[in-house]
């Protein structure tokens, strides 16, 4: 009896027209899908571009822009990565591997755009955004903490997780300047810490109690 043998084709790979996607919708369609404005996207392809140019001779590696636009959708949506994968058409593999990838370059450069005012000039010009907005004096930063939700890390760390809404979640304490650009982010703590807490032993919290005893220096 004969053997039968069966060969597997691999499905090609139909990369979705991306960029002609970008042209053909608004700001607001695109703020929906991927949370940024067609330049906002441009910059970031400017910024992390050339760190993410894969060395390939591949003719259908992807692009740092295709890269970019993966991670975006895949941030804001929180859809499954075989989900993100469908609708752009390449491997779940390839969905990890690039989300990755875009992440570990945008971490890197946190401490580049990431800072607390801690010049005179930079004080002043936060105080002068917020009183211009407000009329409140002496103002560096607005702070606050919110729960983002995790799967249970399980036993034996569980119950510290679970925030008072009785979800699995780490509390960020983040602070703004008077743009809306972060100064800070902590998200070293899990759910079940209190937001007082968090700044009292934060790095923030650590500085202010040091160096802001006054008005002049803001609050």
């Amino acid at each position: 009896m004969a053997a039968i043998h069966f060969v597997r084709h691999r499905r090609p790979r139909q990369f979705r027209r991306i960029d002609r996607q970008l042209t053909d919708l608004t700001d607001e369609e695109l703020r929906q899908r991927y949370r940024f404005s067609a330049d906002n996207i441009d910059r970031l392809v400017e910024l992390v571009g050339p760190t993410l140019e894969r060395r390939t001779r591949r003719n259908q590696a992807l692009t740092p822009r295709q890269q970019i636009l993966i991670t975006l959708r895949f941030l804001a949506t929180g859809n499954f990565m075989q989900v993100i994968g469908d609708t752009f058409g390449v491997d779940v593999s390839t969905v990890s591997r690039v989300v990755r990838d875009v992440t570990d370059v945008l971490f890197g450069l946190k401490d580049q755009f990431i800072k607390f005012p801690v010049t005179d000039h930079d004080r002043r010009r936060i105080m002068s955004g917020f009183y211009a907005i407000r009329g409140f004096p002496s103002v560096i930063g607005c702070i606050d903490g919110t729960h983002v939700k995790i799967i249970s890390p399980g036993y034996p760390d569980e119950a510290a997780f679970v925030n008072r809404k009785h979800q699995h979640s780490i509390n960020v304490q983040a602070t703004c300047d008077h743009k809306g650009m972060f100064t800070s982010i902590n998200a070293c703590w899990p759910g079940s810490c209190h937001d007082s807490h968090i700044l009292r032993v934060s790095n923030v919290g650590r500085y202010l109690e040091a160096h802001h005893q006054d008005p002049e220096r803001g609050y």
